[in-house]
């Protein structure tokens, strides 16, 4: 499980530096408000699919399906 787990972390943090590096202005202005509401939108959906992919983990843990 722990193997499992490190490499769901390393898979996870190298997703979000690559969208990171990618994210930038999306007009001429510098971006805005919809920009920053994108932003924070895409972070929340980003936390939740982690929290669901934790709780997901645990459960099947549970259920004995990792082992």
């Amino acid at each position: 499980m722990s193997d499992l787990t490190t490499r769901a972390w390393a898979q996870l943090s190298r997703a979000v530096w690559l969208l990171s590096s990618r994210w930038e202005p999306l007009d001429e202005r510098g971006g805005g408000r919809n920009t920053d509401e994108g932003f924070h939108i895409s972070a929340g959906a980003v936390i939740a699919g982690v929290i669901a992919t934790a709780v997901g983990a645990f459960i099947a843990k549970k259920l004995g399906a990792l082992e």
